[in-house]
């Protein structure tokens, strides 16, 4: 079934762009700058954060991401900014996804808020291992397709390509939105001349409240995170709760795929952990046990000065 589902999967690619080639993520408010250049330098602080997650555990060839990202506030030619760093891999059946991405971002003071508006430029690249693709093995002899198709690589191929990204990030103490675009330019990593790929735009919109409890040390967070390409889309409802801005927990529901589970907490060396674990609700939950991320995160400040302006939250991994 595996070997099918990959076979049918190269195969509707070697035609068609890639749809929703970015990760999917649980945790994506913490999580902003790898969909979201306009958010780099947001806290004011240096934050560095790794991620690392399992999806449909005990499905073989499921995806496979591990990111690390850093970003910081910089005062460039006088004008507050922040600037950012992306390193991702993201593993997919028999494909590989590497991608860097650098932002900048531009930030102004906007009524009681801040503004960031940036651009990401990296590069991506792609590879297919045509070894572990079977064409062959269909039901009660049948065969899918031949294994001498020129479509169907016999050995490892790869191709590379610029990417752009685009996105604005507005933050407040009692609320935040954003709004981004990934592959403006439609980067194509082709492969060669018999297999030829472009990675649709990606356009991200998300959001959230703060809300701070009376007489308790909690602060509640609902937040909204939609992603799609207008082939498919993400959509994330979510409510975490901060207690003395240590601790977290939190619901999300994705809408029909799963139910997810957070939790977290920052140490007195100010490492930060987060976890979140995704309950199927889609006919996958038969053949997977779910999905497992960690995000790792680390803040601190260079600058000793006095900030007037200083963000420090677990919410910034």
């Amino acid at each position: 079934m595996v070997r099918r589902l990959s076979v049918l999967l190269f195969l509707f690619m070697s035609t068609l762009a890639w749809a929703q080639f970015d990760p999917q993520f649980s945790q994506n408010m913490f999580n902003h700058l790898t969909s979201n250049p306009g958010f780099a330098g947001t806290s004011g602080m240096v934050n560095l954060s790794a991620i690392s997650r399992q999806q449909w555990m005990g499905f073989e060839g499921a995806p496979k991401t591990t990111v690390f990202g850093a970003d910081a506030a910089v005062n460039l030619f006088k004008q507050e900014s922040g600037i950012g760093l992306i390193i991702g891999n993201d593993e997919v059946g028999p494909f590989k996804n590497l991608f860097v991405d650098f932002s900048y971002a531009y930030r102004i003071d906007v009524l009681d808020g801040t503004l960031g508006v940036g651009l990401s430029v990296g590069f991506l690249n792609q590879t297919l291992d045509g070894t572990t693709l079977d064409p062959l093995g269909g039901v009660d002899g049948n065969t899918y397709h031949s294994k001498d198709d020129p479509a169907i690589p016999q050995t490892e191929v790869s191709g590379m390509a610029f990417d752009l990204g685009f996105g604005a990030f507005y933050e407040h103490t009692k609320y935040y939105v954003g709004f981004s675009v990934n592959h403006l330019n439609k980067p194509a990593p082709n492969f060669d001349d018999e297999f030829q790929t472009y990675l649709k735009q990606t356009f991200f919109l998300n959001g959230g409240i703060r809300y701070k409890l009376k007489n308790w040390p909690v602060v509640l967070v609902p937040s909204l995170f939609l992603k799609t390409d207008f082939a498919g889309f993400q959509v994330d409802v979510n409510a975490n709760a901060y207690v003395k801005d240590k601790y977290w927990g939190g619901i999300t529901y994705r809408h029909q795929d799963a139910i997810v589970i957070l939790a977290g907490l920052e140490l007195p060396n100010g490492l930060k952990f987060g976890y979140s674990y995704d309950i199927i609700l889609s006919k996958l939950a038969a053949y997977s046990s779910g999905t497992h991320e960690i995000v790792i995160g680390y803040s601190f400040d260079l600058n000793f000065e006095k900030r007037t302006k200083r963000y420090k939250s677990v919410r910034y991994l």
